[in-house]
C-alpha cells in the first residue's frame, strides 16, 4: 500500500492539498486529529492510538 504524509506549519493548507492529492491518487486521506483527540478534545491513550 502506498502512502504519503503531509507535513507543515498550522494554517499551511495541509488539508486542502491533501484533499487534492487524494482526489487525484485514490490514496486513503486519514486525518490523524480525528484518531488521536476524543470528541471532548482529550487525547487517547498510546494503546489505543
Amino acid at each position: 500500500m502506498k502512502r504519503i504524509i503531509v507535513i507543515g506549519c498550522p494554517g499551511s493548507g495541509k488539508s486542502k492539498f491533501s484533499k487534492a492529492l487524494h482526489n487525484i491518487t485514490k490514496i486513503p486521506l486519514v486525518h490523524l486529529d480525528i484518531l488521536y483527540r476524543n470528541a471532548d478534545k482529550t487525547t487517547v491513550s498510546q494503546e489505543t492510538f
